[in-house]
C-alpha cells in the first residue's frame, strides 16, 4: 500500500477468517513491527492473540521496517513528523487493513507512541471505524520527567546538524552486552527483573529503527514543553482536543515507568468523553508480579501471563 506522499508501508497479518474484527497492531517510536511480535515467540502479542483466534495485523510506519520511500534506494532518505504518521499513514493503514479484513470496523492495539497515534487518529477520523482501542504507555505529554531523559534532552542542538539519529546501529552494538541493557533500561523504560537477556538482544538486532531529526525535534519540544503532544503547525493540540474521544478506549500504565508515568495516562483517562472506558495500572498493588515499566508490559517475560489476557478481555468484551 501506498501512501498520497509515496512510501510504501508493509502490513503483516496473522490471518484467521472466523474473527468478528481485525486486530491492528501499531508499534512505537524507533521500532518496527516486531515491537508486538517479536522474534521470540513465547512473548508475541500478535501470536498470543492470534492463537485466542483474532485476525491480526500489524503495520511498518513509514521509515521503519521494510516500509520505503518513493525512489528508494536511488534517492536520500526523507525526513517525516507524527503528524505524517497521522494523516498520511494512519488512514491508508486504516483501509487496507478493513478492505483486506472485509470488515467495518477494527480494533486498535498501540503501544507507546502507537497509542498516541489512537488518540489523534480518534480526534480526526470517523470513530465508528475503531470497535475498542487499547493504549499501553502512551503519554500526552502532561507529566513526562526523568532525570536520564532530561540529560539526553540537553543534547537536541545535535539535531540541528544530524539528519538522523542512527538508533538502529547504536542498538546492534548494544546487542553485544544485553545484560548491560537491562541494567541501563531500569528505571527508564522497564523493570530489570521483567526482562531476559536472550530476548533483549534479539530486539535489539531486529526492532530498533533510525530517527529523523525532524520527528525527534517534535518530541523533544513535547517533553520540554509545559503542556502535551500538539500539531506541528500548531492547528489542533492533540492532548487538548482529548474531549473528543468517544469509542471504548483502555488505558495501561506501568507503576514502574519511568518515561511515561502513570499520572500521565490518568489524565488521558479523565480527559476523554468515552463512557466505556478503562484505567489499568501494572504494578503490585493491583496484584502484579512486579511494577512494569514501559516495554516490559509487551515485551517483558511475565507479560503474556500478566498483561496480555486483560489485552484479549478488553477486545473480546467488544
Amino acid at each position: 500500500m501506498t501512501t498520497r506522499d509515496g512510501w510504501r508501508l508493509c502490513l503483516y497479518r496473522y490471518a484467521n477468517e472466523g474473527a468478528r474484527a481485525p486486530v491492528l497492531l501499531v508499534h512505537g517510536l524507533g521500532a518496527n513491527h516486531h515491537n508486538l511480535d517479536p522474534p521470540a515467540q513465547d512473548i508475541s502479542l500478535a501470536l498470543y492473540l492470534h492463537r485466542r483466534g483474532h485476525d491480526v495485523w500489524l503495520v511498518d510506519l513509514r521509515g521503519a521496517g521494510r516500509s520505503r520511500p518513493s525512489g528508494w534506494p536511488l534517492r536520500r532518505r526523507r525526513q517525516f513528523d507524527f503528524d505524517d504518521y497521522v494523516h498520511r499513514d494512519v488512514p491508508v493503514v486504516m483501509r487496507a487493513v478493513l478492505d483486506g479484513a472485509d470488515a467495518e470496523a477494527l480494533y486498535w492495539v498501540g503501544h507507546s507512541m502507537g497509542g498516541m497515534l489512537a488518540y489523534a487518529a480518534l480526534e480526526h477520523y470517523d470513530q465508528r471505524l475503531f470497535r475498542a482501542v487499547t493504549t499501553i504507555a502512551s503519554p500526552a505529554f502532561t507529566e513526562m520527567k526523568h532525570q536520564m531523559v532530561d540529560l539526553i534532552h540537553n543534547l537536541r542542538f545535535m539535531l540541528n546538524v544530524v539528519p538522523w539519529i542512527p538508533y538502529r546501529h547504536g542498538s546492534k552494538l548494544a546487542a553485544l552486552a544485553p545484560g548491560l541493557v537491562i541494567k541501563a533500561l531500569g528505571g527508564v523504560v522497564a523493570n530489570p527483573e521483567l526482562m531476559d537477556k536472550r530476548h533483549v538482544r534479539q530486539l535489539l538486532l531486529t526492532t530498533t529503527v533510525d530517527l529523523p531529526a525532524r520527528l525527534m525535534e517534535q518530541f523533544a519540544e513535547w517533553y520540554g514543553g509545559d503542556h502535551g503532544f500538539t500539531q506541528r503547525e500548531g492547528m489542533l493540540d492533540y492532548y487538548d482536543h482529548l474531549d473528543r474521544i468517544t469509542a471504548p478506549l483502555q488505558l495501561i500504565a506501568g507503576a514502574g515507568d519511568g518515561l511515561t508515568p502513570p499520572a500521565d495516562i490518568q489524565f488521558v483517562f479523565d480527559r476523554v468523553s468515552s463512557e466505556d472506558k478503562e484505567f489499568l495500572l501494572c504494578g503490585r498493588e493491583n496484584g502484579f508480579s512486579a511494577d512494569y515499566g514501559h516495554i516490559d508490559m509487551v515485551l517483558g517475560t511475565r507479560a503474556p501471563v500478566e498483561v496480555f489476557p486483560h489485552i484479549a478481555r478488553w477486545i473480546e468484551a467488544h
